[in-house]
């Protein structure tokens, strides 16, 4: 009974060895493994929520974090986006904008005729703890502001005004000044 067993457990010792070495049963590696079916319930009661897609970032604007769906904000066109590009690479940035505007543009009625579209950015100049007294006598901080306001019909998209501008307000110019790099209206 010892030698059947030293037989047994030498020819079972070999098998495995085949095994492991890849020369057993080619008929068991071509055989499809049955996988187990794998099924998602979904609940009658909830609704299937829709994709969200965030809108894209331009090379010089960028959307705040809080505005995640596409269709809630007005459609950039490419007329649009020469202005912006044209008004952008004149400027410098302050170092929070890493070199772009915020685009805070939003639908706020589905029916609206007209989209609003409102950029801005914060010059290098830009200085919250400069603090000085304008004419008036009221204590007012540095600034230097850029904003890029435009408007498009909402049905075709098309670009009927734009305004581009830098606010300036230090202790040169107290009282604030506005420049008006862009300012068209379309008929």
């Amino acid at each position: 009974m010892k030698k059947q067993f030293k037989y047994l457990a030498a020819a079972g010792l070999v098998a495995a060895l085949l095994l492991a070495a890849g020369c057993g049963d080619d008929a068991k590696d071509n055989k499809e493994v049955d996988k187990p079916d794998i099924k998602t319930e979904q609940k009658t009661d909830q609704k299937a929520k829709p994709v969200v897609v965030r809108p894209q970032d331009g090379k010089y604007y960028r959307y705040p974090s809080y505005i995640k769906d596409v269709t809630k904000t007005p459609k950039i066109t490419p007329e649009m986006l020469k202005y912006i590009d044209d008004f952008a690479s004149t400027l410098e940035f302050h170092p929070s904008y890493n070199g772009k505007f915020v685009n805070d543009s939003k639908i706020n009625n589905p029916n609206e005729k007209y989209h609003a579209i409102y950029l801005y950015a914060l010059g290098p100049k830009h200085n919250n703890k400069v603090k000085f007294k304008n004419s008036k006598g009221k204590e007012v901080y540095q600034h230097q502001v850029y904003t890029i306001n435009m408007q498009s019909e909402a049905a075709t998209d098309k670009l009927t005004s734009v305004l581009c501008s830098i606010f300036e307000q230090n202790p040169d110019i107290p009282d604030g000044k506005t420049t008006y790099v862009v300012r068209k209206s379309f008929d």
